[in-house]
């Protein structure tokens, strides 16, 4: 039966090549009739026969090889249109006639589809570059939550590349949880021991009708401490002008009678009794001397705070790292300081990172007062884009680590609160970070440094 099917079915081009035989052969049975009973010799009545069936045949077969010709270059065409290829025409028959509307009409299509063709590609090649230039990550994955699309700012985020990690689960990255319904808020979470604060927010989009899901993740760490430095800068500004107004007549006051005080004991020692009472006198002189001191150190301690707003910006230079820790650890002679990596260079401000390790060592030394057998180890390497500088210590570890960046904070009986805050702040403005938490292997405290190799 299905041969018998496939029999029957006949392709159009014979089909038509069927009605031009039957369409030819009619009007010749009627010739051949004319010719068989017209007084002609045998031999010129073949001759003629032949002529007309060969006629016949040859009409019939150019008929169906042009109908074949233009539906193949039609076909062609299609499938060049198909795979992108929109720079081919059908050729045009004459000025009139419907063949030639029809591949008119055919290539003012192709026209058109090869210019949506490149306004699509400009657009794609602009969203690329938009995307590859926006500072917020974004990932993109399937039905199954594999990734399908990692941009740069979300490669860097996550210090790896898209072809290592496309096709790779989502839960790879610590994201499965952000894919259940709508998530839109600021988390903290840890990559590769590193902790930051961002923004996460989801979306969806259809692909050949399957939906797909896009995580956005903005990276709002340096916005938040930015804004944080901005507010105690305010407040800062707030403070240091309602105690300098208080402190300069304070001060001024105090070395007034400290002056006078000194005055009545010189009268006094000849023989001029203005206050007759040495006692009282050395104790005057002691507190207004007090009152002096504390004073100027409360300016001190003002303008130090001041040097949060006045960074200069970094004049980065590039310099090797091994040397920098060696220069900066001989101001520590008494302790037991070990460094561990090899030569590195990094492209930084070298005056404001030398400043930055010696606090940093100087806070591991004073916690490790006490301990007995306390050893400092500095070890630093590269690692991707950035370069990690680690301070371990062997101290009494943190007590608190929340107020560890709080300006005015400290726990030393002669300390400011300033040191790390403005550490912090010479990093990030070299474009790196600055965290400091307990250690896990064992008592102690980790700082680490994070900076960009940077270019030169």
């Amino acid at each position: 039966m299905m041969k018998n099917k496939q029999r029957q079915q006949t392709s159009f081009e014979n089909k038509l090549l069927k009605l031009a035989l039957f369409t030819g052969l009619l009007p010749t049975a009627f010739l051949f009739y004319a010719l068989y009973s017209h007084e002609l010799s045998l031999y010129l009545k073949i001759m003629l026969m032949f002529f007309i069936l060969a006629s016949v045949f040859y009409c019939a077969s150019i008929i169906r090889q042009k109908v074949v010709f233009q539906l193949r270059t039609s076909a062609n065409l299609i499938t060049a249109m198909q795979s992108g290829d929109h720079s081919l025409r059908a050729h045009q028959y004459g000025k009139a006639g419907v063949l030639t509307e029809f591949n008119q009409v055919f290539n003012e299509l192709s026209s058109a589809l090869a210019e949506q063709q490149l306004i699509s590609k400009e657009k794609q090649v602009l969203l690329h570059k938009v995307i590859a230039q926006i500072d917020v990550a974004i990932i993109a994955v399937d039905e199954k939550c594999h990734i399908t699309l990692m941009n740069p700012s979300a490669e860097k985020l996550f210090s790896c590349r898209f072809d290592e990690m496309q096709g790779w689960p989502i839960k790879s990255l610590g994201l499965q949880s952000v894919l259940e319904g709508e998530y839109r808020k600021v988390v903290e979470f840890e990559i590769k021991e590193y902790k930051k604060k961002v923004y996460i927010h989801t979306d969806e989009y259809f692909e050949k009708g399957i939906k797909q899901q896009l995580i956005f993740i903005t990276d709002i760490q340096n916005l938040l401490r930015e804004e944080e430095r901005q507010a105690w800068q305010k407040i800062l500004r707030v403070l240091s002008h309602e105690i300098n107004n208080s402190l300069a007549p304070i001060a001024s006051i105090s070395e007034t009678l400290t002056r006078l005080l000194s005055n009545n004991m010189a009268q006094y020692d000849e023989g001029i009794e203005l206050i007759k009472d040495t006692e009282l006198v050395e104790d005057l002189q002691e507190g207004l001397s007090v009152i002096t001191e504390r004073a100027n150190s409360l300016n001190t301690f003002l303008q130090r705070y001041q040097q949060l707003s006045q960074l200069p910006v970094p004049d980065k230079t590039v310099f090797d790292c091994q040397l920098l820790l060696k220069s900066a650890i001989l101001l520590f002679d008494d302790c037991n300081i070990q460094l561990i990596g090899l030569p590195l260079s990094i492209y930084a401000d070298e005056a404001q990172l030398q400043q930055v390790l010696v606090n940093l060592v100087k806070n591991a030394q004073q916690a490790m007062i006490g301990v007995n057998g306390g050893k400092i180890t500095i070890s630093w390497q590269q690692k991707g884009d950035r370069v990690e500088i680690v301070i371990e210590d062997e101290g009494m570890g943190i007590d608190n680590t929340d107020n560890l960046f709080v300006p005015f904070y400290t726990t030393k009986e002669d300390g400011s609160g300033i040191g790390l805050v403005l550490s912090r702040q010479i990093i990030i403005n070299h474009g790196g970070d600055l965290t400091i938490k307990n250690r896990v292997d064992k008592t102690g405290a980790k700082a680490t440094i994070y900076l960009p190799t940077g270019s030169h």
